[in-house]
């Protein structure tokens, strides 16, 4: 089987921050920091989580580059569908800077801090698959908490 290149993860990062972009864009700037329940994150809150957590994954566990990252600020920022934009390509860009660092890593720099995936020590490429899966999953997460605000 080929092996996927850092093109192609970027493409797929690109094309699911645009997809969080499409969706925050169904909401207004209240209902985009409103929380679809007592306890939930807001689409805002998501959105945000999810652009830091892939820049975290990229920028410091496989490029390096030192992070200050708070990722419990995440979960209680707020931000305007404007700002969510500018969020989205402001990341977008920053992986794409990221490109030739991720092509060139081959090994992780940042000392995880989390659970070793499949039971193995994370490499670079597992790092990227995790950056991506970051991406998709809260994308999900978004789609659906704007389903549940437009229709409650």
């Amino acid at each position: 089987m080929p092996g996927i290149g850092v093109d192609e993860f970027l493409l797929f990062c690109d094309r699911t921050i645009d997809g969080l972009i499409d969706a925050v864009a169904r909401l207004d700037d209240d209902t985009v920091n409103q929380p679809p329940f007592d306890g939930a994150s807001s689409a805002a809150q998501l959105t945000i989580h999810a652009l830091a957590a892939a820049t975290y994954w990229c920028e410091h566990e496989v490029a390096g580059h030192p992070t200050n990252r708070d990722r419990d600020s995440e979960f209680t920022a707020s931000a305007t569908v404007t700002e969510l934009r500018q969020r989205c390509a402001d990341t977008k860009a920053a992986l794409r800077s990221l490109g030739p660092e991720l092509e060139s890593a081959t090994e992780v720099r940042g000392p995880s801090r989390t659970q070793k995936p499949l039971g193995q020590p994370w490499t670079t490429g597992a790092c990227l698959i995790h950056a991506y899966e970051e991406l998709a999953q809260h994308l999900g997460h978004v789609e659906m908490t704007v389903d549940v605000l437009i229709n409650s």
